[in-house]
């Protein structure tokens, strides 16, 4: 079985094949649990995580396909982020200050624009509401979502200290917070930042 690509161990689980099932969730439980940790920085949150990601793909094993290189990562992954967004947007659950900066940032920015009607209004608002910013604020921002620069590299271009850079973008994801709230009452507020940060690809 350990042998065996992701695509035909995936066939072997359609067909209820609980070893091929268990070897796709050895194959990738570790890296996708370390994935997890990092982002909600929650041990026993990131394994019922993993462990909902899993009893999704065996309840929906008939329809899952693997990717072009006929790997599962991409479906597996493509689950953790969202699976990571939901904890985000649970009542109780906040993203303030510096923990703000950090999942933001270091997210892959892979929610496309067509997945659904809100995703575009949020994309137009956001835009709209980023240009009403000071430059100060607006440009170290559009660095990092739009150009994939990092802090210490934002910093060099706009001669800048790194904490100023992290100031400045802090300060951003609150206003945006504020602002784009004023729009949807009915989403969860750190779901509308999460989906609105996220609209940018690198």
């Amino acid at each position: 079985m350990k042998k065996m690509s992701d695509h035909d161990l995936l066939e072997f689980t359609k067909k209820d094949n609980h070893l091929a099932f268990t070897e796709l969730v050895n194959r990738y439980w570790q890296d996708l649990y370390q994935h997890v940790c990092i982002k909600i920085k929650d041990r026993d949150e990131a394994q019922d995580m993993i462990q909902d990601i899993y009893m999704g793909l065996w309840r929906n094993r008939l329809t899952v396909v693997c990717d072009e290189k006929g790997k599962l990562s991409s479906y597996l992954y493509k689950a953790a982020k969202y699976a990571v967004i939901n904890y985000f947007s649970r009542p109780g659950i906040t993203i303030t200050g510096e923990e703000v900066l950090t999942h933001m940032l270091s997210y892959p920015a892979a929610i496309q624009t067509d997945e659904s009607i809100m995703v575009k209004e949020l994309s137009a608002l956001l835009d709209a509401e980023l240009n009403e910013l000071p430059d100060r604020l607006q440009v170290p921002y559009r660095l990092s979502r739009e150009q994939n620069l990092s802090i210490k590299e934002i910093a060099a271009n706009l001669s800048v200290s790194e904490q100023t850079v992290k100031n400045n973008i802090s300060t951003v994801l609150h206003k945006l917070k504020f602002r784009l709230g004023k729009y949807n009452s009915d989403i969860p507020i750190c779901l509308i930042i999460a989906i609105a940060t996220f609209l940018h690809e690198h």
